[in-house]
């Protein structure tokens, strides 16, 4: 009796299994929840545009298939600092804005130029309208751009881009819109890193809630034209930072910013991929240290970083530690050529066919490629039954983040979620 009853239980076992697993591969029931999930959707998201105030916006209608029309481009939080021979020299790490050397651009800023050298147009976000207009009015594309300024975790902020996309309806179609998006925490800082034990709790949760409130503000954005202005997808490049990808000593506030940023595009592009029934494409580019603005010119932030590296497990050399050579910094230029070409590249395209050297030697995570290939293997271990991942000591945790490739960039899919780490060779944590 006893073996009959433990085969009964395992035939039990196995049938309900297997239901689950038809039920799991049903395409049928994945339709249905899907539908169920678009239905509720389409419920609710009238409160999402009420809250982030998209209700009373000035109507226009996204033609996809207009072939007179074409596409504009939200570039958000772009700013240039003026160029001053004596505290910047001639920094070749830096980006300048033309020949003159008249400003220094950060990284949403060279997106935005590169976009203007190719005649696109443009909605650029700016905290000193003025500033940028005064800078860029003489380019011959300037025709083509349109500045805007305001609080970017603010609803009042979809007015003036809302503004400036129907002006762009109103002379020539707009066959979709597709954003890069950028908000800066460091920048204007005079003490952006300071670990826990100086840092005002008050100051990291600011840092987090202001990113959530721009990235909710840019997702209602986002819905409006997927939902309401019949545009067929989206694609969205997200500009952030290492920090999204691993705590570090003395970056708890701009962790906090940038860990935000991750969660809540991430969850941005699930949701929104299920409930639109419209491709959302997602790439977030992710720099190391970067001389988007003046923060690592200072020596007390240059003597936070080489103590970060130590106290993270992964030393920079000696000869960085000791000043005899330079920190490893990104050039604006680098991250502003990856972040245009996600976002221009159409899709199914190869993006790496025209990488520039200097691109593709930040795409390795500080490491040279034999090197990390080395510590990937040492880092993934198998025992018997057991598996070690990510072994601490040998690479750095945002080394092992999903959806990341090294040594080149993504191929584009419509759809697809794709992080793009940035590393300047020496920066090995």
């Amino acid at each position: 009796m006893l073996m009959s009853e433990l085969y009964r239980e395992k035939k039990n076992a196995e049938e309900i299994y297997a239901n689950e697993m038809r039920n799991h591969c049903d395409p049928d029931i994945h339709q249905e929840t899907l539908s169920d999930l678009r239905v509720a959707f389409s419920r609710e998201v009238g409160s999402f545009f009420n809250a982030y105030g998209l209700s009373d916006i000035k109507d226009f209608r996204i033609e996809p298939d207009n072939k007179l029309g074409c596409p504009v481009f939200i570039v958000t939080g772009a700013s240039l600092t003026p160029y001053e021979p004596d505290k910047h020299g001639n920094d070749e790490t830096h980006a300048f804005y033309n020949a003159a050397q008249n400003f220094l651009m950060n990284n949403t800023a060279v997106v935005m130029k590169r976009l203007m050298d190719k005649g696109e147009r443009v909605i650029v976000h700016t905290k000193d309208p003025a500033l940028l207009t005064g800078a860029v009015q003489a380019h011959p594309n300037f025709g083509n751009i349109r500045i805007v300024g305001g609080d970017l975790g603010q609803p009042d902020i979809h007015k003036n881009i809302y503004a400036a996309l129907a002006e762009f309806a109103s002379i020539r179609p707009v066959t979709e819109v597709r954003m890069a998006l950028y908000q800066s925490f460091a920048q204007n800082n005079s003490q952006p890193f300071k670990p826990l034990h100086m840092e005002p709790v008050d100051n990291v949760e600011t840092a987090a809630c202001k990113r959530l409130r721009f990235i909710y503000n840019m997702a209602a954005l986002g819905y409006d034209l997927l939902v309401n202005r019949g545009q067929n997808d989206l694609r969205i490049v997200s500009l952030s930072a290492l920090a999204g990808q691993r705590a570090t000593y003395g970056l708890i506030a701009d962790a906090a910013d940038k860990f935000m940023n991750e969660l809540g595009w991430r969850t941005f592009h699930i949701e929104a991929n299920a409930s639109t029934a419209k491709p959302v494409t997602l790439y977030m580019v992710n720099p190391g240290i970067t001389t988007a603005c003046d923060v690592y010119r200072d020596h007390g932030v240059r003597t936070l970083v080489n103590g970060e590296s130590i106290a993270d497990g992964f030393p920079m050399s000696s000869r960085i530690l000791a000043n005899r050579e330079p920190l490893p910094q990104l050039s604006s230029d680098v991250v502003g050529w990856v972040a245009e070409t996600m976002l221009t590249t159409p899709y199914e395209n190869n993006p790496n066919k025209r990488i520039p050297d200097e691109v593709k030697d930040c795409l390795y995570g500080g490491f040279k490629p034999d090197e990390l290939n080395q510590k990937l293997k040492q880092a993934i271990q198998m025992d018997g039954e057991c598996i070690d991942f990510g072994l601490p000591g040998i690479l750095p945790e945002h080394i092992f983040a999903a959806a990341t490739s090294y040594g080149k960039l993504p191929l584009l899919k419509k759809g697809d979620f794709r992080r793009i780490s940035l590393t300047p060779p020496g920066q090995t944590f």
